[in-house]
């Protein structure tokens, strides 16, 4: 069986066929050391051990595993996590062959050719045994590795022809991938990644901001649900933060960080021109005043610039449609 994986910093992406339809799968990062007592006797797997170390996911952990970071790509919870959703997306544990991502900082030298050391290094850590408390195993039987951004325009590449590029603006929760790419996938003109810019910009300033002004320490994920349901699940904002000021406190306080996001985002664009066509994909394409901001900056008509109705799965979904013969899809949450 074969696996596409975008194990990003805030969510684990899958996508594989089945029965000659597309699923796909998400799985969110919130793993702390040591494991978790378990209720009941329909408990799911969330206990972990990896090379002599317990983990365990829990959604509530203030004291998570930080997963924003460069070198979470290569690391021991990066591994479990992806086994997690493995685990969670109903998949039966079995020998896999997966196919997974990094960041175009990572894959690439500064030459613009495949950084070997680094891949290989990360096929090596993902590759590494995890034992599941109370399940059977999945065995890693085989390791790709693909640059994040460039495969979530595959679709749209194929229609275009080879005068014209697509600018993909991947904004995950660690990095900003952007790759100007030549139409029909016929070249790649530029790319260009920060590692220090992503939604964990926002994420970060919630949890700052409850841990102040509210007096309670959050999770990185309960910060990325607050960031979701501040512009589409209002009553789960209200319900989680009571207090009619410290809800504003966090709304005034996402709305800045915003401001600062989308900014940082735009001025890494100016580096790029020529393009035709723009794509927004990754957690930030959810963000409506980052995607405002970038059709601002790249002013292309409005038929000219993407965004899909599953921003999380563009990148997972290419790789699958650049390494599969695709005939339908259909879509699991």
């Amino acid at each position: 069986m074969k696996i596409y994986i975008d194990d990003g910093s805030t969510n684990i992406k899958l996508a594989w066929l089945e029965d000659g339809f597309v699923k796909t799968f998400m799985s969110p990062n919130s793993f702390k050391r040591e494991w978790s007592m378990q209720f009941g006797d329909n408990v799911g797997v969330e206990n972990y051990e990896i090379e002599g170390e317990q983990f365990s996911f829990d959604s509530q952990a203030a004291d998570a595993e930080v997963t924003t970071e460069t070198r979470y790509q290569y690391s021991r919870v990066n591994a479990v996590a992806i086994h997690h959703a493995l685990h969670t997306a109903g998949i039966t544990p079995q020998s896999v062959d997966i196919v997974v991502t990094l960041p175009l900082s990572e894959f690439l030298t500064s030459g613009n050719t495949p950084n070997e050391a680094n891949i290989t290094r990360k096929k090596d850590s993902v590759k590494r045994p995890v034992n599941a408390q109370g399940a059977s195993d999945f065995v890693i039987n085989s390791v790709s590795v693909l640059p994040e951004s460039i495969p979530a325009g595959f679709t749209q590449l194929g229609e275009l022809t080879e005068e014209e590029s697509l600018l993909i603006v991947d904004l995950g929760g660690t990095t900003l991938d952007v790759s100007q790419v030549k139409g029909q996938m016929s070249g790649i003109t530029m790319t260009y990644c920060d590692p220090k810019i992503g939604v964990s910009m926002v994420t970060s300033a919630i949890r700052d901001v409850m841990a102040g002004s509210a007096r309670t320490r959050i999770s990185p994920l309960t910060a990325s649900k607050l960031l979701v349901s501040y512009e589409g699940d209002k009553a789960w904002l209200n319900k989680r933060v009571y207090d009619d000021n410290q809800r504003q406190g966090v709304i005034d306080r996402i709305q800045q960080q915003e401001t600062v996001l989308s900014n940082r985002v735009t001025d890494a664009l100016e580096r790029f021109s020529g393009y035709t066509h723009v794509m927004c994909v990754g957690g930030g394409a959810n963000i409506s005043a980052v995607v405002s901001a970038v059709k601002a900056a790249t002013q292309v008509p409005d038929d000219c610039f993407f965004v899909s109705n599953h921003t999380q799965f563009d990148l997972v979904i290419g790789m699958l449609n650049m390494n599969e013969d695709v005939t339908d899809e259909s879509a699991e949450s």
